[in-house]
């Protein structure tokens, strides 16, 4: 059987606080599901959370039950990838960097045997209305769908990457907020031909298949095999309902929206509260005209929690690994790297060395400011500084970083793409917090290791004793 995200939800009731399940009906379009996930978030609890009963745009309940928030966890991202949970650190960091290295060709399967051809509405009854969709911030221009979208070049190459649909009070069109470079260059090649654009929104999936859609790779690598890396096996796909073998869409997905973008047809879409817990500006973007929505017996509707702990993991496994993959060959002393909340796991890095020699903590800085561009800072620190502990990472930085030499700006601003464009502000910074050794520095202090393995509290304390944590 094909991993799918039914299939992972029952996985996910067998492990002992890693789902919760809510009966009572919910308005997502209303805020009431982000709400729930924030104070679960203020409690520091990160379930996934199933919505049995969410209301649809329509106010009826859904035909759909609502999942999000899976990626909160980074034990929960170790377990989708096959991973070792109790190692969801440094080292799944190197999973995932592994999988970036490997490819899986997809395979094609007929109409009748994919999952996501069990149901179909077609023309006027693709109505997004029957969907729960979440309006998640107070100033989100409406509600929208979060998962990604799978567009296709001129040389057949498959792109798959977030973006964001805005419901817009029309059972047949709303508006995608395309900001990544290869989904624009999809649509400029159909645009310029004068010919709609041909898009697909994911809305549910095995999530091993949204972490792997968010490895960024050249322009011509095809996503579909890319996405099989994480999977474990080869992705299954199938002929679309409305363009048959000239489109390919995922066969074990919940739910899919066939649509066209028209060219010459923009409409104003955002704010929308983004990965950095910022409202991205409102703009202009292509009409997204639905033509067809499919979906599997008993199909779950998946959503993103974005700007908290749901959407960090997926902007920082892929940081962490790509920077192992391109840093250890040149710094064998390399130890471990970081992407932190804090940064929303998109704009800083905590990257820890053995045995730093003279300028490498300057020039590790400045590889990885250039191979992740969206980045602003990057905090060098020595090996026994636990990069997963911002307190340690912040000591070091107070401690042992000389404010004058420890700390260099690095560039400019930069725009992302001309065309779907973003823009990051202010320099970029690379720290090095380091253990001077050009001078004589006291050593840190600690506990002997052999003392520390040697006592458990529990031999110690009384059993009634309540341990607050801070």
């Amino acid at each position: 059987m094909a991993r799918d995200l039914q299939a992972f939800v029952e996985e996910l009731r067998r492990r002992p606080g890693d789902l919760v399940e809510v009966a009572r009906a919910v308005k997502p379009h209303e805020f009431e599901v982000t709400a729930i996930l924030k104070q679960l978030e203020e409690r520091h609890c990160y379930p996934a959370v199933l919505f049995r009963n969410p209301l649809a745009i329509s106010e009826n309940v859904s035909a759909f039950p609502l999942l999000t928030n899976v990626y909160a966890s980074r034990e929960r991202c170790a377990f989708i990838l096959g991973a070792d949970p109790a190692k969801s650190h440094f080292a799944l960091s190197q999973t995932y960097g592994a999988m970036l290295k490997r490819s899986i060709e997809p395979a094609v399967i007929a109409p009748d045997a994919a999952p996501v051809r069990q149901n179909s509405w077609i023309g006027h009854e693709a109505d997004v209305r029957k969907l729960p969709i979440v309006r998640h911030f107070e100033m989100d221009m409406g509600p929208t769908l979060t998962m990604t979208h799978v567009m296709c070049s001129r040389d057949g190459v498959y792109n798959v990457s977030f973006a964001k649909t805005f419901y817009k009070w029309d059972a047949h069109q709303m508006v995608v907020s395309v900001h990544t470079r290869d989904l624009g260059q999809c649509i400029r090649e159909r645009h310029e031909r004068g010919e709609p654009a041909r898009i697909v929104n994911v809305i549910g999936h095995h999530p091993a298949f949204h972490l792997g859609s968010v490895n960024h790779r050249p322009w011509g690598s095809d996503d579909y095999a890319k996405i099989g890396a994480f999977m474990g096996e080869p992705l299954r796909l199938t002929p679309s309902l409305t363009w048959g073998d000239e489109f390919l869409v995922p066969a074990d997905a919940e739910i899919i929206i066939e649509a066209e973008l028209p060219p010459d047809q923009l409409d104003v879409c955002d704010p929308f509260g983004e990965v950095a817990r910022l409202y991205q500006a409102q703009c202009l973007r292509p009409v997204f005209n639905v033509r067809a929505i499919s979906f599997r017996r008993g199909a779950i509707v998946q959503d993103i929690f974005s700007g908290f702990r749901d959407s960090n993991a997926l902007g920082a496994l892929f940081k962490e690994g790509q920077l192992d993959n391109i840093l250890r060959p040149r710094f064998p002393n390399l130890h471990e790297i970081h992407a932190p909340d804090s940064g929303c796991g998109v704009y800083a890095a905590y990257i820890s060395v053995q045995n730093i020699q003279p300028g490498q903590a300057e020039e590790i800085g400045r590889i990885a400011l250039e191979a992740i561009r969206i980045m602003q800072l990057v905090v060098v620190v020595d090996a026994d500084i636990d990069v997963y502990d911002e307190s340690q990472v912040i000591w070091a930085l107070h401690t042992y970083a000389d404010l004058l030499k420890g700390i260099r700006s690095y560039g400019e601003s930069y725009t992302l793409h001309s065309g779907f464009a973003t823009t990051n502000w202010g320099s970029k910074v690379i720290v090095d917090a380091t253990r001077p050794k050009h001078f004589a520095f006291g050593a840190r202090s600690e506990v002997p290791a052999e003392a520390m393995r040697k006592i458990r509290l529990s031999d110690y304390l009384p059993n009634d004793a309540v341990l607050v944590r801070a």
